[in-house]
């Protein structure tokens, strides 16, 4: 443990020398109250965050409990960083927004974050099978020390009207070997045709976030020892960036072309994503931005993996060792990650972690889309594991999966590189 602490405080002093910890809102750390004083907390987020998190934000300081929350919102780019040098020192910081639970783990490890465990017991307000499946995988050492706010879920997006100028019938469930058919076929109905900017069309859009989406969907992860589904996950996608029907890989890699965009200018019919398209189309929308026709359909599964299971991870708040207000940050903490979060969350399009029949007829209300129900109703695996080194075999498969992409490996040395590489991680 002393070790790990080392190495997570070497990685807050090195981020410290890139990263200014002022501009950054808030005021100093809240000291113990006195009776009767309002408390003033800091709660960090990052960027991408702000559009539901302020809300359930608003909504609590309103409430007149005593408590003020003050939210500090550090750019999405520079957020990690910054987190791993509040972390690693004194900091001003009351709660904290964690992306994922190996970050989350990380963290919990090094003793930056308070143990919840006990509280959450004997807290009424929170019924943690709301949480279903992945709440049990995100404890660490049997403790917890992080609530889940919001999760997020994979499925296909699709545009109804440009399917039906392909001449192709809406996706159901379908396998990742019958979407590469049906991509193609979405393909040549669209050949030559153009959207009514001029722009050419193409059948789908694969965002190079995660390569490791076929092995996920079995339950396996980049430090499994039998590679088969991993090879599978990236020959899939080599297939999808060359056979014409998406967005080639150097497109999507370039940064011209923006996934979302592309999606709400009516350029492409497919887009497997996470739920926040739901949220980004609903402003996109409401500012006049878009008016792009959508539905949702399950995510495609490899064969025999059971319908409906997609991937997904909870993204986390958590309440810092060091505050002065425990009993106040918790507070807050079980309003956000509870029921009163829940719906607020789905009122802007977003996936609670807290998930109710209430909040998922609040999705679907709010976006107009029935199909809205795939996110609630899918079966979601955890998208990384709980173990602290997870992100050195990731981030080695995902080096040796780029030069694959690129042409400069061919699969054979890509997976053998990998594997040599990986089996060196933690000697």
């Amino acid at each position: 443990m002393k070790r790990r602490f080392t190495k997570f405080l070497a990685l807050g002093l090195a981020a410290s020398m890139v990263l200014s910890l002022t501009g950054c809102g808030g005021s100093a750390a809240a000291t113990s109250a006195k009776s009767g004083e309002d408390v003033t907390l800091n709660f960090y987020i990052w960027s991408d965050e702000e559009n539901y998190i302020r809300k359930v934000v608003d909504a609590y300081n309103a409430e007149g409990r005593g408590t003020t929350v003050n939210l500090n919102v550090v750019p999405a780019n520079d957020y990690d960083d910054k987190l791993k040098v509040m972390l690693a020192g004194e900091t001003d910081a009351d709660l904290v927004d964690i992306r994922g639970v190996a970050q989350s783990t990380q963290y919990a490890e090094a003793g930056a974050l308070l143990d919840l465990t006990d509280r959450v017991a004997k807290d009424e307000s929170i019924d943690t099978s709301k949480y279903g499946s992945m709440w049990e995988t995100s404890a660490v050492n049997g403790k917890f020390y992080a609530l889940p706010t919001r999760t997020t879920c994979w499925a296909l997006f699709y545009n109804p009207d440009l399917l039906k100028e392909a001449g192709v019938e809406a996706p159901g469930q379908l396998t990742w070997e019958e979407y590469i058919d049906y991509s193609l076929k979405v393909a040549e109905g669209l050949k030559g045709k153009t959207a009514a900017d001029g722009s050419p069309l193409y059948a789908g859009f694969w965002v190079p976030w995660i390569y490791v989406f076929y092995a996920v969907q079995h339950g396996e992860y980049a430090d499994v020892s039998d590679t088969t589904n991993l090879r599978k996950s990236i020959e899939l996608l080599n297939t999808l960036w060359t056979n014409g029907s998406h967005y080639s890989y150097a497109d999507v890699q370039s940064g011209i072309y923006d996934y979302i965009s592309e999606f709400e200018n009516g350029h492409v019919a497919l887009l497997p994503n996470g739920e926040w398209c739901v949220n980004m189309i609903m402003q996109a929308t409401e500012k006049g931005e878009t008016n792009v026709n959508w539905e949702v359909a399950p995510m495609p599964v490899p064969e025999g993996v059971t319908a409906g299971t997609s991937w997904g991870q909870f993204q986390f708040a958590a309440i810092t060792s060091g505050t002065k207000h425990p009993d106040e940050a918790y507070d807050f903490l079980s309003y956000l990650c509870g029921e009163k979060g829940s719906s607020i969350y789905a009122s802007t399009g977003m996936i609670h972690a807290y998930s109710n029949d209430a909040a998922k007829k609040s999705l679907i209300e709010a976006s107009g889309k029935e199909s809205a129900a795939v996110l609630f109703d899918a079966i979601k695996v955890q998208e990384q594991p709980n173990t602290t080194n997870y992100s050195e075999y990731l981030n080695v498969f995902n080096e040796n999966a780029q030069l694959y992409f690129l042409g400069e490996e061919d699969i054979d040395k890509c997976m053998a590189d990998f594997e040599a590489q990986a089996a060196g991680i933690g000697q």
